[in-house]
């Protein structure tokens, strides 16, 4: 492949300048984490300096204010952070798609797949609204932005796969046995039976919300129907197989001060996971906000209701202010607690927290602080709840189904005081938003909560796996040519093939072992990652791809071996230019093909496939391939056509590969004998086929001339 042609192909999907600049954010905002704590402005330092009964108000107020300054200026680089991550990975994944998209049309052409780019413009029109909302981060409308994104992630992940889907080498899922589905049947019976008592308990807590809603005299004290709630997600959790841990109840007030309020102050990170760990607190009533409208599902009749009933306090849609309906309800006496999630919807999708809105501390604390009531903050953090752009978990794995709840330290009323005396209720949202990120988990996947850049780079990997194995075309790390460990050149020579002049290395004799075969170690460097096409007589050809080798005889099933060399008295093709990702791809593929008869690498229609899908590129005249021509049939045919013709990727570039062998003798030489070894085997199986046919048929008539009789 020339070289300009390779730069303008890998250039729309580095992006390195951008996910550089994202590596020196993140190290430089994680030492200004460090430093921030070792000053002593952390959330648990400073509520222990600030309790120091010999304080005076003027020392507070000046600690406050200072902190307040460290902390405004730390979650500015975490928000300007943040927001460019967001910004880049979804220009990533935009780029990717579009590569993708490109090569697809190459290989298949716009008619025949017309429904997958009317999928494709929607993405597009998604990602063009999620440019438009970006001036949104941290606004009372952020939600719009972030649903945005999370459709427009949801909608390239099932992309991703329906594209997946129509690789032509994808293997067909086999049907289910007899005994397979017995089994499945099996394990569903036992997992109903278990869980029989937790859908027993969310089936009754369906029931007591319902008529706690439809009550003709709904309840005006007490809070019924956050307690129902409570126990369905209970039920729920217990029936998901969620293991729920509790932190810091010691600062759960078990019996409230007298005009004592305790606001709790969850970071909302995922709508189900959330409602399940906070029901573990076990709290004895409480009021919660919540925009009833936004509910799915829920018919609007029963939204009305549920928005008059007791302990639910109704957020928008044209309803009363939901603080005036807060401080009626604390009038009424229906509860001292309420849970209100600040951000005011889920987590960033990225597995960050988002700055708390503006009217939490100016309109929330401040009215209910007016209204004469002592008002105590309670932060609480859920450092497992975040999933990958809020997706669900992709497995039922022990890790995936921990989830711990921590209760910091609630922010008293003199601080509360002091905080809205010095900054009004901005401080209070960075105190809060503070205690949670001091929660989250710091280590070498995590910063803050917050996935790395590393580790979003391998989930992208992971969920974007169709379209990045279209459309990616990352160079594997290879040598320049393959090297004897003796030191014995590999010497190159031209050789005529059929009417073209080829360049041939020659693999020294001495780089055969005891047993006459050559070990690949012996010839690679050590992190060399190599897709090789070897053939050998009489019609064995095999691959390796990466580490693993993968062995095929004609009218024989794939196997995969771990045996590390090649043959001698052989051809190899070796790829230079090919993408690393494509490698795991047709690694993966061929483990799949492993063992079924459908599927030999050495039938030249499905290794062709096999091949040009794995490594982006068009074999010569086999882009329309019909497998019962005899050409398409034998092995030899293929790699002829692949040193004859040459290898072209889809945008038309040619593919740089390189020729070796193991015999003194002429690739033309080598490859007519194994032609003639392949159409003795082939003549050969036929004439057992058609032996057994011939008998099959002549006792199939004797048979039936024994009836007539």
């Amino acid at each position: 492949m020339s070289t300009a042609s390779s730069e303008s192909l890998r250039r729309p999907l580095l992006l390195s300048p951008g996910l550089e600049e994202l590596r020196q954010l993140e190290a430089a905002l994680e030492a200004d984490w460090s430093k921030l704590q070792s000053q002593g402005y952390g959330f648990r330092r400073l509520c222990e300096r600030l309790a120091d009964p010999g304080l005076s108000e003027a020392e507070r107020s000046r600690m406050l204010g200072s902190a307040d300054r460290v902390h405004q200026e730390f979650l500015d680089r975490l928000d300007d952070f943040l927001r460019r991550q967001h910004s880049h990975f979804m220009e990533q994944v935009v780029a990717e798609l579009d590569h993708a998209m490109k090569t697809m049309d190459a290989f298949y052409g716009r008619r025949r797949i017309r429904r997958v780019f009317g999928a494709y413009r929607r993405l597009k029109r998604l990602a063009d609204r999620c440019r438009e909302l970006e001036p949104m981060y941290g606004t009372a409308g952020d939600h719009r932005r972030i649903a945005t994104y999370q459709r427009f992630y949801a909608g390239a992940l099932e992309f991703s796969r329906r594209i997946r889907r129509l690789d032509p080498t994808m293997p067909r899922s086999a049907p289910r046995s007899l005994v397979d589905r017995f089994y499945r049947i099996r394990r569903g019976r036992r997992w109903v039976f278990s869980r029989l008592f937790a859908m027993g308990r969310l089936a009754l807590a369906i029931v007591r919300i319902l008529r706690t809603v439809l009550a003709k005299a709904p309840a005006r004290v007490g809070t019924p129907f956050t307690h129902q709630v409570d126990a369905l997600f209970g039920a729920w959790g217990e029936l998901a197989g969620y293991e729920v841990r509790v932190s810091g109840e010691e600062h759960i007030p078990r019996s409230p001060e007298e005009k004592a309020v305790y606001l709790f102050t969850p970071a909302h990170r995922h709508g189900v996971t959330d409602n399940v760990t906070f029901s573990h607190l076990n709290l004895k009533d409480y009021m919660v906000f919540n925009a009833v409208d936004q509910l799915p599902v829920v018919p609007q009749f029963l939204k009305d209701r549920i928005a008059n009933t007791s302990g639910l306090i109704p957020v928008g849609k044209g309803r009363s202010p939901s603080i005036d309906c807060a401080l009626d309800a604390l009038g009424r006496g229906v509860s001292r607690n309420i849970l209100i999630y600040p951000e005011g919807s889920v987590s960033e999708g990225l597995g960050g927290t988002r700055p708390p809105r503006r009217n939490f501390g100016e309109g929330v604390v401040r009215r209910i602080r007016e209204a004469g009531y002592r008002v105590y903050v309670v932060p609480v953090t859920y450092p497992d709840n975040a999933r990958f752009l809020d997706l669900p978990p992709r497995s039922a794995a022990p890790e995936d189904r921990r989830l711990r709840v921590v209760v910091s330290h609630p922010l008293d009323p003199p601080m509360i005081d002091a905080l809205l005396t010095a900054g009004g209720g901005e401080p209070i949202n960075r105190m809060v938003r503070l205690a949670w990120l001091e929660e989250f988990d710091t280590d070498d996947r995590r910063l803050l909560g917050q996935d790395r850049i590393a580790e979003i780079e391998r989930r992208l990997d992971a969920e974007l796996d169709g379209a990045r194995y279209w459309g990616s075309i990352e160079s594997a790390p290879v040598a320049d040519r393959l090297e004897t460990r003796s030191g014995d050149p590999i010497e190159a020579r031209e050789e005529a093939f059929h009417g073209k002049r080829l360049q041939v290395l020659q693999i020294p004799e001495t780089a055969r072992n005891e047993e006459g075969k050559i070990v690949l170690e012996n010839l690679r460097q050590r992190d060399s990652n190599e897709l090789l096409i070897g053939i050998r007589a009489p019609s064995h050809i095999y691959l390796y791809v990466g580490r693993k080798r993968f062995d095929g005889d004609i009218f024989r099933p794939l196997s995969v071996k771990e045996r590390d060399y090649v043959y001698a008295g052989g051809i190899l093709v070796r790829f230079v230019d090919i993408p690393v990702k494509s490698l795991n791809a047709i690694r993966r593929k061929l483990e799949d093909f492993g063992g079924r008869e459908q599927r030999t690498l050495t039938c030249a229609n499905s290794a062709c496939k096999v091949i040009a899908r794995a490594a982006n590129i068009k074999i010569a005249d086999h882009a329309d391939m019909r497998p019962f021509l005899p050409s398409h049939v034998l092995a030899t045919r293929t790699i002829r056509k692949l040193l004859e013709r040459g290898v072209r990727n889809h945008s038309g570039g040619q593919v740089d590969y390189q020729i070796y062998k193991t015999d003194s003798r002429s690739l033309e030489s080598i490859l007519a004998e194994m032609r003639r070894a392949e159409i003795q085997i082939a003549r050969d199986h036929l004439g057992v086929f058609t032996r057994r046919a011939y008998r099959a048929v002549r006792a199939a008539l004797q048979r039936l001339s024994t009836s007539t009789r």
